[in-house]
C-alpha cells in the first residue's frame, strides 16, 4: 500500500512540474472537426513574453493530438510553427502562422493571439465513433534563437521536426507547456 502512494505522489510531482493541467483546455466538436481552445494562459508568459516585451519575436512549435488515452496511441495530430512580436508601442501582439498556406493578424491581446494560433489547429474527427472515449493533448515548445530553417528551408512543420523538437530535453530560455483533457467523447461535446 505504500508503495502505491508514494507511485501516486511521484506521478502528481511528474505531472506537475511537465506543466500538465487539464483544466485548462476547452474541447468542442465542430463540424466533422475537433477544436482546443483554453481557458487560460498556455505559452505567452515567463521567458517568452519577455523576450517579446524586449522586441525580439519568439517562434512557438504547437501540436494538438487527439488520443485513445492518456498514454494511448495517437489518432490524429495537428501541428503548426507561429511567430510571435509584440508591438511595444500599441502594447499589441501579431502573429503569422510559417508554412504554406502562410496566414498573419495583428492587433490582438495575449490571450487572443494564443486563441488565434489554436484555432488554426484542427483534428477531424472522421472514423471516430460518437461513444469512444478519447484524449487531447496540446504542447507547446518554443524555438531557440537559431533554431529555425536554414535558408531555402520550408518553413513549416515535417514530422521529422516534431519528433526532434517534442522529444529532445528542455534547453535553456526555453518553454515547454503540455495540457491535457480527456477523457472525452464525440457526443458529449455536439
Amino acid at each position: 500500500m505504500a508503495f502505491a502512494a508514494r507511485l501516486m505522489t511521484a506521478a502528481l510531482v511528474a505531472a506537475w512540474g511537465a506543466g500538465v493541467d487539464a483544466q485548462t483546455l476547452q474541447v468542442r466538436a465542430d463540424a466533422g472537426l475537433i477544436r482546443v481552445s483554453s481557458a487560460k494562459s498556455q505559452f505567452l508568459d515567463g521567458a517568452s513574453l519577455e523576450r517579446l516585451h524586449n522586441g525580439a519575436p519568439v517562434v512557438f512549435a504547437i501540436q494538438v493530438t487527439l488520443l485513445t488515452g492518456s498514454k494511448g496511441a495517437v489518432l490524429a495530430r495537428s501541428a503548426g510553427r507561429f511567430a510571435v512580436s509584440f508591438d511595444i508601442w500599441e502594447e499589441k501582439f501579431a502573429v503569422t502562422r510559417l508554412g504554406n498556406p502562410r496566414r498573419s493578424t495583428s492587433h490582438l491581446a495575449a490571450a487572443e493571439a494564443e486563441a488565434w494560433c489554436l484555432e488554426n489547429l484542427t483534428l477531424t474527427g472522421a472514423g471516430l465513433s460518437p461513444d469512444a472515449t478519447f484524449w487531447i493533448r496540446l504542447d507547446v515548445r518554443t524555438e531557440a534563437n537559431g533554431e529555425g530553417p536554414t535558408p531555402g528551408e520550408e518553413v513549416g512543420v515535417t514530422l521529422a521536426r516534431l519528433v526532434d523538437l517534442f522529444s529532445r530535453p528542455q534547453r535553456e530560455g526555453e518553454t515547454r507547456r503540455r495540457a491535457e483533457a480527456g477523457p472525452l467523447r464525440l457526443r458529449d461535446l455536439r
